[in-house]
Formats: structure tokens, sequence, C-alpha cells
């Protein structure tokens, strides 16, 4: 073959590939963005035609909260921000709790034994069915009683994430650490942990997505400041645009956060070929 056509062959390639990449980058914008935007505009739409509220209307109520605050004083920024400390309590506190449990009932037949039919029978009852009984136990301290919602909220998918990828740990790998002489604690950290690492990873991304929509709702109960406080005061003065404000801006944070995870997991886990968005 002569040089020409070698050259030929090269730019002939680098065409194609131009074109897949072309095509791939149209495909991967019209996936991304153009069609979720005209699924949010058409729900955006719908909306406003059923509460009679403008695009101008939100716009306008979220600079005034920014701006100006609510009825009593309380900037925007000051509502997320008790948010934000109080769903990061809940879920330090969930996740300090559900891992190393879920590590010991995936790990050891009777913790599996004895708490699995306990954290099975508590599963299925709805984070918010326990508002009335966090009243009680935390009376007048209503940012225990917030957390302590979150904290129910979240700590059972972390639980059961984390219980599932222990599990589902290699037994190969377990007996080859066992052949080179690994204790337990050497095989907890070396294999288990790290084997169950992209399981506990999305038991965190669940369990902080499900306690903030936990906190949201317990905020309504009460406390003064908060997103969820922030929208049932703003409906009870009849502000339906700050209301929708409000409820795109919890939206906002909760989908800022759990892209956080995922970059942090798509660090921390190099090791995998993928981390799905």
């Amino acid at each position: 073959m002569s040089l020409s056509e070698t050259e030929q062959n090269t730019r002939l390639n680098s065409t194609k590939s131009g074109r897949k990449n072309l095509r791939g980058s149209f495909q991967w914008i019209i996936l991304r963005i153009i069609i979720p935007a005209i699924i949010l505009i058409v729900l955006w739409q719908l909306i406003a035609y059923l509460t009679q509220t403008s695009l101008f209307d939100v716009i306008n109520a979220l600079v005034r909260l920014a701006l100006v605050g609510d009825s009593d004083g309380h900037l925007l920024s000051e509502h997320i921000q008790m948010s934000l400390t109080r769903v990061i309590i809940g879920f330090t506190f969930a996740a300090a709790t559900g891992i190393p449990l879920g590590i010991l009932i995936g790990r050891y037949h009777l913790f599996n034994s004895v708490l699995g039919p306990v954290v099975e029978a508590m599963r299925p009852i709805p984070p918010i069915a326990w508002i009335p009984l966090a009243i009680l136990l935390f009376r007048s301290n209503m940012l225990g009683a917030q957390v302590f919602i979150i904290w129910v909220g979240a700590f059972f998918p972390i639980l059961i994430n984390t219980t599932t990828g222990v599990k589902r740990t290699e037994p190969v790998h377990i007996d080859v650490a066992k052949t080179f002489g690994a204790t337990e604690w050497h095989i907890l950290s070396r294999v288990v942990v790290p084997s169950a690492g992209p399981e506990v990873f999305a038991g965190l991304r669940i369990g902080f997505g499900i306690g903030w929509m936990c906190l949201v709702a317990a905020e309504m109960i009460g406390g003064g400041l908060g997103l969820g406080y922030l929208v049932l005061i703003m409906q009870q003065v009849g502000q339906t645009g700050a209301v929708i404000a409000s409820m795109l801006l919890i939206g906002l944070v909760g989908f800022l956060i759990s892209y956080l995870f995922l970059y942090i997991e798509k660090y921390l886990l190099r090791w995998r070929q993928t981390v799905s968005v």
C-alpha cells in the first residue's frame, strides 16, 4: 500500500470517527437537554393552567423571598440553611448507624437471624407515620423530632443496601483471603466493604433523597424555619407563586445533592466501569 493510500484511509477513518462523535453528542443533547426541557415546559404549562399562576409570579415571588423574606422577615437563604442543617444531622446519624448494622446483618448469621425480622417488620412503616410519635418522644425539642424523622427515612435504605452488598460478596474472594491468613478484620476492611461499596453508595444516595422528602414534611409541623415550613405558610397566606417557587427550590436542592453523591461515587469507585446517571 502506498503512502497516499495510507493517508486517505487515515483521513477516512478520522472522518467516520468524527461523524460518530458528532452523532453521539447530538443524541446526548436531545436526550439530556431538549427532551427534559420539553417535559418541564409541558408540566409547567399544566401547573400554570390549574393554579392560574404565571411564570412571572413565580420569579417575582422567588426574588422577593430572596431579598425581602417571608411574612416573618426570614430570608430564603435562612430557610435553605436550616433545612440543610437538619437533613445533614439526620442523614449523618442514619449513615453512622445503618452502615455498621448492615455489615453485621449481612456478614454474620446470628445478627441476621435476630435483627433481620425486626428490620423487615419496621421497614414498611412510612416515615411520616412516625411524626406523632416523634413529637411525643421529643416534646418541646422540635429539632430532635425532625432529625428523628429524617433518620427514620434515610436509615432503612442505607441499611438494606449495605446488607445486600455485603451478602453479594463473592465467597471465593473471602476464601482466598482466608487462605492467605487474613484475619476477620482484614476480610471486612479489604474484601467485604470494598465489594459492597457500590450498593452502600446507592443506599446513601437513596437514603438522602428520602430523608430530604421526610424533612420537608416534618418541617410542616413547625420549627419556624425551613423550606417545608415556607411552603406551608405561603399556602396559608394565599401566595401560590411563592409556594411553587419554594417547591421548585426544594427539587433543585435535592437534584444538586443527588448529583453530588453521584460524582463522589464515581470518584471513589473508579474501579467500576460505569456509574449510571
